[in-house]
């Protein structure tokens, strides 16, 4: 675990902790999702982990002078784009503003 090597994570995530670290926040907020193992459904999620990479990362370039505009762009950003996949799924708003808040945690925090 220390490695960050589980069975029930794919490989592509090598190297970029950050969209693992998504990945997690999707499994922890829809784990009926994910108690299907169809390789479709996780290869979906893993390419919005990365999505979510790209997004935070482009906040963070543009709005690096002041940490509150970065949490704003996070925020403005994933919600609709999590929400449209929470609702894909049978969720809601609640799940997909847990896992934007976990999100900007991440971005706040890093990975420790």
């Amino acid at each position: 675990m220390q490695a960050r090597r589980l069975d029930e994570l794919t490989d592509a995530f090598a190297g970029n902790r950050h969209a693992q670290a998504y990945f997690g926040v999707f499994k922890r907020s829809l784990p009926a999702v994910f108690a299907i193992t169809d390789e479709q459904v996780q290869n979906k999620w893993v390419t919005l982990a990365f999505e979510l990479d790209d997004i935070v990362t482009a906040a963070v370039a543009e709005h690096s002078i002041n940490p509150q505009n970065i949490e704003a762009e996070i925020r403005k950003q994933l919600l609709p784009r999590l929400f449209k996949e929470c609702k894909a799924v049978g969720g809601g708003m609640d799940q997909a503003r847990n896992m934007v808040e976990m999100v900007v945690q991440i971005t706040r925090v890093g990975l420790s």
